[in-house]
């Protein structure tokens, strides 16, 4: 039990996860702007989608100066992207249960989705955008 624990303690209870997540605090209204301001000419659930996706370049260029200290690169950024393919079916089934089922205020069903694959996400884009094997050569 305390290598789980010492495990969690090291992945989750450090700089880069609060920085990911502060990030991601920037990262979930940035994606509740975009997709409302979307949603004024689209529908909610296409609105919800392209504050999405405009949001995600926003958190990479953040994610990769602050938290990874990365340079930019087009193999990272799509590395990034690939990382988000978990985080996206997290977000559209959480989306279509707050506002379709539960009709929740796409604002802040957006809020939700975003938190809820924050974890999982931070995993991922650590080993596989910004780990050893994406390193920009120097």
């Amino acid at each position: 039990m305390g290598s789980v624990f010492g495990s969690f303690k090291r992945t989750f209870l450090n700089k880069k996860f609060i920085g990911f997540c502060l990030i991601g605090i920037i990262n979930t209204f940035n994606t509740a702007f975009f997709s409302w301001l979307a949603h004024l000419k689209l529908q909610q659930n296409i609105s919800a989608y392209i504050g999405y996706f405009i949001s995600l370049t926003v958190n990479y260029v953040l994610n990769s100066v602050i938290v990874f200290k990365n340079r930019l690169g087009m193999r990272r950024y799509l590395r990034f992207l690939l990382s988000y393919v978990p985080n996206f079916l997290i977000y559209t089934l959480v989306s279509l249960l707050t506002i379709n089922v539960c009709h929740i205020d796409q604002f802040w069903a957006t809020v939700l989705a975003t938190m809820a694959g924050a974890p999982l996400t931070f995993v991922i884009i650590k080993l596989y955008a910004f780990g050893n094997r994406s390193k920009a050569k120097k």
